[in-house]
């Protein structure tokens, strides 16, 4: 019975599997182009002062890694914020799930990780401007 029962959800369960995955990855995309946006301003926004410090003698690599710490300083703000609101909102989704707890430690610093890369990868760009 359960054979027959699985073989009739499987087509849904695809659907739903496609649907929410492309729903994560519009969301990891805009998270990354959100970041990107942010980290080119504050680039474009400050070249006069990187500009004037490349003229007083810093080095290419101290200009390259204060555009990564900025990136790195918005990942972690989003982070605590984002690990925040999922603590909070942990004890409303525990009411719709079933079997599965909504606050998994591992997936939540898995999370975490992932959008320190994102964030890196995302201040990689404007950075290239000074290498």
């Amino acid at each position: 019975m359960e054979q027959v029962v699985a073989q009739s959800e499987a087509s849904r369960r695809f659907n739903t599997i496609i649907i929410i995955s492309s729903f994560a990855l519009a969301a990891v995309l805009l998270a990354v182009l959100g970041i990107y946006s942010i980290i080119a301003f504050s680039v474009a926004s400050r070249v006069q002062e990187m500009a004037i410090r490349m003229a007083l003698g810093s080095q290419r690599s101290h200009i390259v890694r204060l555009i990564f710490v900025s990136g790195l300083k918005l990942a972690a703000i989003g982070c605590v914020l984002g690990l925040a609101g999922a603590a909070a909102a942990s004890s409303v989704l525990r009411s719709f799930l079933f079997h599965v707890s909504p606050f998994d430690p591992v997936v939540m610093i898995l999370t975490a990780i992932a959008i320190f890369v994102l964030a890196l990868a995302a201040s990689a760009v404007p950075a290239r401007r000074f290498r």
